[in-house]
């Protein structure tokens, strides 16, 4: 069994996709796929699934929860087992890497290890790493403290990832990657200056400097109107080389007219 929660929670059983229904049991799986070979204490699931407040036993409801689990894990030849009930809590008991989020962080670390000096490698690994994410993290799971914290959690790590193979590409000289990649990074972290520096100096090395200004100037407006601040120093830098290149282009253009006339 693999299971998914780089986007909405996805299980595969034998390479096909098993639907599991009911929201409390989905979200019972994705706080155990967490917390793969590790465990969760009875009362962390209660408190992250709100049964206190929902039900009048808060702990019967649990054990109903795990035991309606254990019966859809049998009818598609998991063993009941795989969710093993220990001290006063519950483990899922699959192997790490067949959770996508956990081999999205072991490959980020793996490829961080290895930046700056193989770009080649860490951008191998880390194109590989971000391409297991689907949509939001733990998007339709999100209702606890845990799912919400790993959520934010997550999505760092991406962040990370993201502006580790926008330097990768740069050292390579792959300038057009960072320029089509940026807009997307940029549009699911839109307040990121760093993701917003690379595109800059991207651009800029591919000659695009009005484009840089005009990013620049984009990215100016939404942290203004989002946090009311002003760039930051290494935007701003970027963005003062990319005027200076302009006005030079346009002074010899001057230049040269008036030689000519």
């Amino acid at each position: 069994m693999s299971i998914g929660i780089l986007g909405p929670l996805r299980i595969e059983v034998d390479d096909a996709e098993v639907e599991l229904c009911g929201a409390k049991l989905r979200d019972i799986l994705a706080v155990l796929a967490l917390r793969a070979g590790e465990g969760i204490r009875r009362d962390e699931l209660i408190e992250e699934l709100n049964l206190a407040n929902t039900t009048r036993d808060a702990t019967n409801a649990v054990h109903a929860h795990i035991r309606r689990l254990r019966r859809w894990l049998e009818t598609h030849g998991i063993p009941a087992d795989a969710v093993e009930t220990v001290d006063s809590g519950y483990r899922l008991n699959v192997d790490r890497a067949s959770v996508d989020a956990h081999r999205f962080r072991d490959l980020v670390q793996r490829g961080l290890s290895l930046a700056p000096a193989t770009p080649s490698v860490v951008a191998a690994i880390l194109e590989e790493a971000l391409a297991l994410w689907r949509a939001d993290a733990l998007m339709d799971s999100r209702q606890g403290p845990l799912t919400t914290s790993a959520a934010d959690e997550l999505h760092q790590w991406r962040s990370t990832a993201r502006d580790a193979l926008l330097d990768a590409w740069l050292a390579l000289g792959q300038d057009n990657k960072v320029i089509l990649s940026a807009p997307r990074f940029i549009a699911d972290d839109p307040l990121n200056e760093s993701i917003r520096v690379r595109q800059l100096t991207a651009l800029r090395r591919m000659g695009r400097y009005t484009e840089a200004v005009r990013a620049y100037h984009n990215a100016e407006r939404v942290l203004f109107q989002e946090l009311s601040v002003e760039p930051g120093p290494e935007l701003r830098t970027a963005h003062s080389a990319a005027r200076r290149r302009i006005s030079s282009d346009l002074m010899r253009e001057r230049a040269e007219l008036a030689r000519l006339t």
